[in-house]
Protein backbone atom coordinates (compact mmCIF):
# COMPACT_ATOMS: atom_id res chain seq x y z
CA UNK A 1 0.00 0.00 0.00
CA UNK A 2 2.83 2.37 -0.28
CA UNK A 3 2.06 3.18 -3.70
CA UNK A 4 -1.61 4.78 -3.65
CA UNK A 5 -2.69 7.34 -6.09
CA UNK A 6 -4.31 10.83 -4.40
CA UNK A 7 -7.98 8.62 -5.22
CA UNK A 8 -6.80 5.98 -3.17
CA UNK A 9 -5.54 7.67 -0.54
CA UNK A 10 -8.99 10.17 -0.16
CA UNK A 11 -10.77 6.38 -0.26
CA UNK A 12 -8.92 5.33 2.59
CA UNK A 13 -9.53 8.10 4.85
CA UNK A 14 -13.06 8.07 3.59
CA UNK A 15 -13.61 4.35 4.98
CA UNK A 16 -11.16 4.95 7.71
CA UNK A 17 -13.76 7.99 9.38
CA UNK A 18 -17.12 6.13 8.40
CA UNK A 19 -15.56 3.12 10.93
CA UNK A 20 -14.12 5.11 13.23
CA UNK A 21 -17.47 6.98 13.84
CA UNK A 22 -19.16 3.23 13.81
CA UNK A 23 -16.50 2.14 16.50
CA UNK A 24 -17.01 4.97 18.14
CA UNK A 25 -20.86 5.17 18.91
CA UNK A 26 -20.98 1.05 19.26
CA UNK A 27 -18.58 1.18 21.76
CA UNK A 28 -19.96 4.24 23.65
CA UNK A 29 -23.70 2.11 23.99
CA UNK A 30 -21.91 -0.71 25.02
CA UNK A 31 -19.71 0.99 28.15
CA UNK A 32 -22.71 2.82 28.72
CA UNK A 33 -25.08 0.47 29.31
CA UNK A 34 -21.93 -1.84 31.22
CA UNK A 35 -21.64 1.20 33.48
CA UNK A 36 -25.55 1.34 34.59
CA UNK A 37 -25.41 -2.76 34.43
CA UNK A 38 -22.61 -2.90 36.98
CA UNK A 39 -23.91 -0.34 39.49
CA UNK A 40 -23.83 -1.68 42.57
CA UNK A 41 -19.86 -2.11 41.95
CA UNK A 42 -17.10 -0.30 43.37
CA UNK A 43 -16.12 2.77 41.48
CA UNK A 44 -12.67 1.58 39.94
CA UNK A 45 -14.69 -2.05 38.67
CA UNK A 46 -17.80 -0.25 37.64
CA UNK A 47 -15.80 2.46 35.21
CA UNK A 48 -12.65 0.46 34.78
CA UNK A 49 -15.07 -2.32 33.63
CA UNK A 50 -17.05 -0.03 31.30
CA UNK A 51 -14.53 1.74 29.62
CA UNK A 52 -12.17 -1.53 28.83
CA UNK A 53 -14.98 -3.95 27.23
CA UNK A 54 -16.31 0.03 25.54
CA UNK A 55 -12.64 0.34 24.17
CA UNK A 56 -12.66 -3.25 22.96
CA UNK A 57 -16.25 -2.93 21.41
CA UNK A 58 -15.13 0.11 19.57
CA UNK A 59 -11.52 -1.18 18.34
CA UNK A 60 -13.49 -4.56 17.05
CA UNK A 61 -16.32 -2.36 15.15
CA UNK A 62 -13.72 -0.61 13.96
CA UNK A 63 -11.85 -3.39 12.19
CA UNK A 64 -15.23 -4.92 11.59
CA UNK A 65 -16.35 -1.95 9.30
CA UNK A 66 -12.80 -0.93 7.58
CA UNK A 67 -11.90 -4.31 6.40
CA UNK A 68 -15.51 -4.80 5.00
CA UNK A 69 -15.59 -1.54 3.27
CA UNK A 70 -12.05 -1.91 2.34
CA UNK A 71 -12.61 -5.75 0.81
CA UNK A 72 -15.50 -4.22 -1.36
CA UNK A 73 -13.17 -0.82 -3.00
CA UNK A 74 -10.56 -3.20 -3.57
CA UNK A 75 -10.16 -3.89 -7.59
CA UNK A 76 -10.48 -7.78 -8.32
CA UNK A 77 -9.26 -7.87 -11.89
CA UNK A 78 -5.16 -5.73 -10.37
CA UNK A 79 -5.53 -6.12 -6.64
CA UNK A 80 -5.27 -2.65 -6.00
CA UNK A 81 -6.38 -1.56 -2.65
CA UNK A 82 -8.63 1.79 -2.91
CA UNK A 83 -9.08 1.68 -6.26
CA UNK A 84 -12.81 0.44 -6.63
CA UNK A 85 -15.09 3.00 -6.46
CA UNK A 86 -19.03 3.47 -8.23
CA UNK A 87 -18.91 5.41 -11.39
CA UNK A 88 -22.36 5.27 -12.48
CA UNK A 89 -25.88 4.25 -10.91
CA UNK A 90 -28.89 3.75 -12.96
CA UNK A 91 -32.64 2.71 -12.12
CA UNK A 92 -35.27 1.67 -14.11
CA UNK A 93 -39.04 1.50 -12.93
CA UNK A 94 -40.21 -2.25 -13.45
CA UNK A 95 -43.65 -1.66 -11.84
CA UNK A 96 -45.85 0.58 -9.71
CA UNK A 97 -48.58 -1.40 -7.16
CA UNK A 98 -50.84 0.30 -5.13
CA UNK A 99 -50.30 -1.44 -1.60
CA UNK A 100 -52.28 -1.33 2.18
CA UNK A 101 -52.00 -2.43 5.20
CA UNK A 102 -55.29 -2.54 7.81
CA UNK A 103 -54.32 -2.47 11.98
CA UNK A 104 -57.55 -2.41 14.33
CA UNK A 105 -56.54 -0.32 17.21
CA UNK A 106 -57.66 -0.48 20.72
CA UNK A 107 -60.98 1.49 20.92
CA UNK A 108 -61.81 -0.71 17.49
CA UNK A 109 -61.60 1.81 14.94
CA UNK A 110 -59.37 0.74 11.72
CA UNK A 111 -56.03 2.16 10.74
CA UNK A 112 -55.38 1.99 6.82
CA UNK A 113 -52.21 2.58 5.70
CA UNK A 114 -51.74 3.06 1.61
CA UNK A 115 -48.69 3.53 -0.82
CA UNK A 116 -47.65 2.86 -4.08
CA UNK A 117 -44.75 0.43 -3.93
CA UNK A 118 -41.99 0.68 -6.87
CA UNK A 119 -40.30 -1.97 -7.95
CA UNK A 120 -36.95 -0.84 -9.60
CA UNK A 121 -34.25 -2.80 -11.84
CA UNK A 122 -31.12 -1.39 -10.77
CA UNK A 123 -27.47 -1.31 -12.23
CA UNK A 124 -24.40 -0.33 -10.56
CA UNK A 125 -20.96 0.31 -12.30
CA UNK A 126 -17.70 0.21 -10.18
CA UNK A 127 -14.53 1.18 -12.06
CA UNK A 128 -10.76 0.34 -10.79
CA UNK A 129 -9.05 3.58 -10.83
CA UNK A 130 -5.87 1.76 -11.44
CA UNK A 131 -6.67 -0.11 -14.51
CA UNK A 132 -9.95 1.09 -15.60
CA UNK A 133 -11.59 -2.37 -15.24
CA UNK A 134 -15.36 -2.37 -15.05
CA UNK A 135 -17.49 -4.18 -13.23
CA UNK A 136 -21.28 -4.43 -12.72
CA UNK A 137 -23.97 -5.44 -10.13
CA UNK A 138 -27.55 -5.64 -10.85
CA UNK A 139 -30.39 -6.57 -8.34
CA UNK A 140 -33.51 -5.34 -7.54
CA UNK A 141 -35.28 -2.77 -4.95
CA UNK A 142 -38.48 -1.44 -3.58
CA UNK A 143 -39.16 2.11 -2.53
CA UNK A 144 -42.45 3.15 -0.48
CA UNK A 145 -44.20 6.32 -2.30
CA UNK A 146 -47.08 8.33 -1.46
CA UNK A 147 -47.85 6.89 1.56
CA UNK A 148 -50.89 7.91 3.49
CA UNK A 149 -52.66 7.01 6.61
CA UNK A 150 -56.79 7.20 7.40
CA UNK A 151 -58.57 6.12 10.35
CA UNK A 152 -61.95 4.68 10.13
CA UNK A 153 -64.02 5.05 13.22
CA UNK A 154 -65.79 1.36 14.40
CA UNK A 155 -69.26 0.85 13.42
CA UNK A 156 -70.93 -1.83 15.27
CA UNK A 157 -72.91 -4.42 12.96
CA UNK A 158 -75.52 -5.64 15.59
CA UNK A 159 -78.55 -5.58 13.97
CA UNK A 160 -78.14 -3.14 11.16
CA UNK A 161 -77.19 0.07 14.12
CA UNK A 162 -74.20 1.81 14.50
CA UNK A 163 -72.78 2.70 17.85
CA UNK A 164 -74.48 6.22 17.86
CA UNK A 165 -77.61 4.40 17.65
CA UNK A 166 -78.68 2.35 20.61
CA UNK A 167 -81.53 0.01 20.99
CA UNK A 168 -84.52 0.45 23.37
CA UNK A 169 -83.23 -2.01 26.30
CA UNK A 170 -79.87 -1.14 26.65
CA UNK A 171 -79.81 1.66 28.95
CA UNK A 172 -78.47 4.47 26.49
CA UNK A 173 -82.09 5.46 25.08
CA UNK A 174 -85.26 6.68 27.33
CA UNK A 175 -87.92 5.21 24.96
CA UNK A 176 -89.50 2.35 25.67
CA UNK A 177 -89.24 3.03 29.46
CA UNK A 178 -92.34 3.28 32.30
CA UNK A 179 -91.74 6.79 34.36
CA UNK A 180 -91.66 5.64 37.77
CA UNK A 181 -93.82 8.54 39.00
CA UNK A 182 -96.47 9.05 36.54
CA UNK A 183 -96.54 4.96 35.41
CA UNK A 184 -96.82 6.34 31.77
CA UNK A 185 -94.24 5.73 29.02
CA UNK A 186 -91.36 8.22 28.21
CA UNK A 187 -91.35 9.92 25.56
CA UNK A 188 -86.89 9.93 25.46
CA UNK A 189 -87.29 14.06 25.66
Amino acid sequence: MVDLSQDQVAKRAAIQKTALIWGVVVGAIVGLVLLWILGGQGGAVRFGGALVIGMATAFAVFRASFNSAAKTAKCDSCGAAFSRSRSDHVETLIASTPKDERKEQPDKSTQVTSWIEDKFDVLDTYTCAKCSNVTTKAYQTTRRRDEETVTFPYESAKGGQSQKGASAGDGKSDEGKTDSTSGRKGSGR
